[in-house]
């Protein structure tokens, strides 16, 4: 019966020849029946189906690691992922659902408090709770129902909360350090349900325990049609709207979403003099950039900018060439702004065209190029920019007229390198060079030392046997990174340029202070670019995070991992049992840490020991809690693992297909990885449209239901299998072939 079947529908086939010896139907399968059906490893199904399972706890570690995953790093709040994320782990029970989130933003901002992390690093995390998840909420105000309510949700979780990282008012006197600042964060949050509507504000005091020491914001709750139609009106009213994006308040969602949509609109229109205010505002305030990535993704921002660059039209009336220049570079700058602090590649840009001018900047504009290599057209180019920086003649309309800024900022490195070889010939003056290049000092021009600066970068390198070349660099470095005056808009752009280019600089300049130890001329320019440095992991020094973890007793930063891995089991253990814990120190980056430096393999290895270390021990309540630790470090975002690197749940998978094998030396070891991968895969199947078919399975499978579980009803798996029949097969009369033969 299971042999004809096979030959038109391979997955009944596997079902039943399962249930045929789960219930010992057959003292053993033919011989000849593994080729019948297409290779299917029914031993390895068999063992699979073996592996019992608990219910799967949802503990407040595990979305502890997840949001702090999305938030680690650069903001990777996707709504629609999290909520795939919520709806799968909890299952339809919405009330915890909101009230775990709701502590589990809060308990992340009390680690970057504990970490004692950056300003920065806080007042973003600040900002998700207070103008971020409010807004998230009211996705699910709407499906929680009498008598629960969303404010029953915010009071159980307030209760919940960390009392030593957010004190009441009366306490935050008697308390030192950001403490204080965190205070505030609890009735921030209230003020901003109270906003969103999701509780009435009479309600506020009695869940803060405390008098409130604000109000609702005057302006009241914001609309984005309505910001966007005061903007077009008045378009000074977009400045504002930027510095309000980090006030406390919950409008900030409203007001990303209006400035988005008045930069599409800007792109669209060419209205190139607006948006050089937009993009001068936010680089003057970079940080805002962090918060308007909580509501939209870097792309969003980014591909309206990139295409108007690409198709830069100059207007019919345009008589001066300086504001052309000024508008492209001022947009220029704001992407390469967004590029650097969010860490993004040309494809996460969104730019595929080789062509285009965006990618041949991000590409090849810092690197210079022989004389020969150029047109006769970039050679007249660069006669002229030499001619205007050097010479009596001076930088004037004619020549960029002549020059497009998009030309002149692919030619720049070229200028600089063949002005820093004419110096070394001999035939241009040191105080000649250092002289011309205060030009570029000029609002105008300043975007493209974005580019400059990082070519020098590269030639500092190159500069190991050459004293010559170093005493020209120096000088020329000088007065481009620490001029000794400028206007108050050129300070904020060479600021923002300087945060650009300041890590590979830095890099560059430490390496020349090695090779000439006596110079004098170096530590001043490292220590200005430290203070443009952006830490991207929002606390101290990445390097010293990484060797302590590596100099942790025996393997490093597996040992740190497990360590980890068992303080969050730890703590959820505590909190079961009625003792009130701080959340323990995270930092997702040693996650990310591991994979990139000792693989996806052993860092899995690492994971599933410590699940194994609880089985052995059999806790079975502790084993599912490190077990839902682990599956969410598994499932949550990596914000820069490339598609060319393995995944853990790319070794998951890997290994779970080979239990079978694993189950003859390591039983134990074999049952978490089926474990692991059962729960793994239901996160991941959920994106599927094949019930059972996830993170690379393939056909030919016993279906597993919404849990990851195996299928217990064979009427199931014959309803599902009967619903994927193809209409081919009803043609071809296969399937009444198919259903005589079980008759």
């Amino acid at each position: 019966m299971v042999a004809n079947l096979s030959h038109t529908n391979i997955q009944l086939a596997s079902a039943l020849s399962y249930w045929q010896k789960h219930y010992q139907m057959q003292d053993a399968l033919p011989q000849d029946s593994m080729e019948l059906l297409g290779g299917v490893d029914l031993g390895a199904l068999s063992f699979q189906e073996s592996v019992l399972d608990n219910e799967p706890m949802n503990t407040r570690a595990g979305l502890y690691v997840y949001l702090n995953a999305m938030l680690c790093e650069r903001p990777l709040f996707d709504d629609m992922m999290v909520m795939n994320f919520l709806n799968i782990r909890y299952k339809g029970n919405v009330p915890t659902l909101v009230t775990d989130l709701i502590l589990a933003a809060f308990d992340i901002l009390a680690n970057a408090m504990y970490r004692t992390e950056s300003s920065q690093s806080i007042t973003i995390l600040r900002c998700f709770l207070v103008n971020k998840l409010p807004a998230f909420l009211n996705n699910y105000a709407a499906i929680i129902f009498p008598p629960l309510s969303i404010e029953m949700c915010i009071s159980q979780a307030l209760l919940r909360v960390d009392p030593a990282a957010f004190p009441s008012f009366s306490q935050m006197f008697d308390l030192l350090g950001k403490n204080g600042m965190l205070s505030e964060a609890r009735q921030e949050f209230l003020f901003a349900c109270a906003l969103q509507q999701l509780i009435p504000e009479g309600s506020i005091e009695a869940l803060l325990g405390d008098v409130p020491m604000q109000s609702l914001p005057a302006s009241g709750r914001y609309v984005k049609d309505d910001l966007v139609a005061n903007c077009t009106a008045n378009p000074a009213r977009i400045e504002e709207l930027v510095g309000e994006l980090e006030n406390m308040e919950g409008n900030a969602g409203e007001i990303a979403g209006a400035l988005i949509e008045i930069i599409t609109a800007l792109c669209s229109n060419n209205d190139t003099m607006t948006l050089k205010c937009i993009c001068n505002c936010l680089i003057r305030k970079s940080t805002t950039l962090d918060v308007v990535t909580l509501f939209c993704s870097p792309q969003t921002i980014l591909q309206p900018l990139c295409q108007l660059l690409d198709h830069w039209q100059e207007h019919e009336d345009q008589v001066e060439n300086q504001p052309v220049y000024d508008e492209f570079g001022s947009v220029l700058l704001l992407i390469s702004a967004i590029k650097h602090r969010f860490a993004l590649d040309l494809a996460d840009v969104g730019i595929s065209a080789p062509e285009s001018f965006v990618s041949q900047y991000f590409i090849s504009a810092c690197e210079s190029r022989a004389i020969n290599k150029l047109t006769e057209h970039e050679n007249e180019l660069l006669g002229g920019w030499v001619r205007g920086l050097f010479e009596s003649e001076g930088i004037n309309d004619e020549l960029m007229s002549m020059c497009k800024p998009a030309e002149f900022h692919l030619l720049v490195s070229t200028l600089f390198d063949q002005s820093i070889k004419a110096c070394q010939a001999g035939v241009l003056g040191l105080d000649t060079l250092t002289g011309g290049l205060e030009y570029l000092r000029e609002p105008f021009l300043l975007p493209s030392l974005a580019a400059g600066l990082t070519w020098f970068a590269n030639k500092l390198w190159e500069s190991k046997d050459s004293s010559l070349l170093i005493d020209i660099l120096m000088p020329a470095l000088s007065i481009l990174i620490k001029p000794p005056s400028m206007s108050a808009d050129s300070a904020a752009i060479h600021s923002a340029v300087l945060s650009v280019v300041a890590e590979p600089l830095d890099e560059a300049l430490t390496h020349a202070q090695r090779v000439y130890k006596l110079r004098v001329d170096i530590s001043p320019l490292t220590e200005t670019l430290k203070s443009h440095m952006q830490k991207h992991g929002r606390d101290a020094d990445a390097y010293t995070e990484l060797a302590a973890w590596a100099v942790t007793p025996s393997m490093g930063l597996q040992v740190a991992l497990g360590n980890l891995v068992r303080l969050l089991s730890q703590w959820c253990l505590a909190e079961q049992s009625g003792a009130a814990a701080s959340p323990p120190s995270y930092t997702h980056r040693l996650l990310r840490s591991c994979v990139q430096l000792v693989g996806a393999k052993t860092t899995l290895k690492t994971l599933v020991d410590e699940v194994l270390r609880q089985y052995n021990n059999e806790h079975v309540p502790h084993a599912e809690v490190v077990l839902d630790v682990v599956v969410t470090m598994i499932v949550a975002p990596q914000p820069d693992l490339t598609s060319q690197r393995l995944t853990l749940g790319d070794v998951l998978v890997t290994q779970f297909q080979t239990t079978n094998e694993l189950s003859k030396t390591d039983p134990d070891r074999a049952r978490v990885i089926v474990r692991l991968h059962r729960r793994v895969q239901s996160y991941f199947a959920a994106n599927s449209n094949d019930v059972g078919v996830g993170m690379g399975e393939g056909r030919g499978m016993v279906l597993s239901n919404a849990e990851g579980l195996p299928t217990t009803d064979i009427d199931d798996v014959l309803a599902h299998t009967e619903e994927r029949i193809n209409s081919g097969e009803f043609l071809a009369g296969t399937m009444d072939e198919g259903l005589m033969s079980i008759g």
